[in-house]
């Protein structure tokens, strides 16, 4: 029961470092520097629906990050999948340039369409403050489409 207890006792205490498996990619965000930029100032962006598709910001490479916080103006994101079963020999990749406004929260999307002939996938950015979409298109396939 002792040995029960202490394993539990550790397992909390590793929990809370940084180095713990259960702390990566737990709620993460990339910042930018925010030097004279106030807390309600910045831009919102998340990916979290597709974790890993986006692989860096302004040419900076991101591995956990599900999410980023930036200061507002133009930002250059480049994304990469590698969609499984869709039939295409090369990675699904490509940059966005966009401009973020200051407070508003953004959310990266992709979708893929399989039954298409051929093959579809669409890219775009939802503005979730506004409910427009701030880049790209959304999908035009049926959505009963998978």
């Amino acid at each position: 029961m002792n040995k029960l207890i202490l394993l539990l006792m550790c397992s909390l205490i590793v929990s809370c470092a940084h180095y713990s498996p259960i702390y990566w990619d737990y709620d993460e965000w990339e910042e930018c520097d925010f030097s004279g930029i106030g807390k309600d100032s910045i831009a919102r962006l998340e990916w979290s629906k597709v974790p890993g598709v986006i692989r860096s910001i302004d040419g900076n490479t991101l591995r956990k990050y599900k999410k980023a916080k930036l200061s507002p103006g133009m930002h250059t994101f480049e994304y990469a999948d590698y969609p499984a079963e869709f039939g295409v020999p090369l990675p699904i990749n490509g940059t966005i340039e966009i401009e973020l406004k200051e407070g508003h929260l953004y959310e990266f999307n992709i979708k893929y369409c399989y039954w298409c002939i051929p093959r579809q996938f669409a890219v775009w950015i939802d503005d979730k403050t506004t409910g427009e979409v701030a880049w790209g298109k959304r999908p035009d396939w049926p959505s009963w489409y998978l």
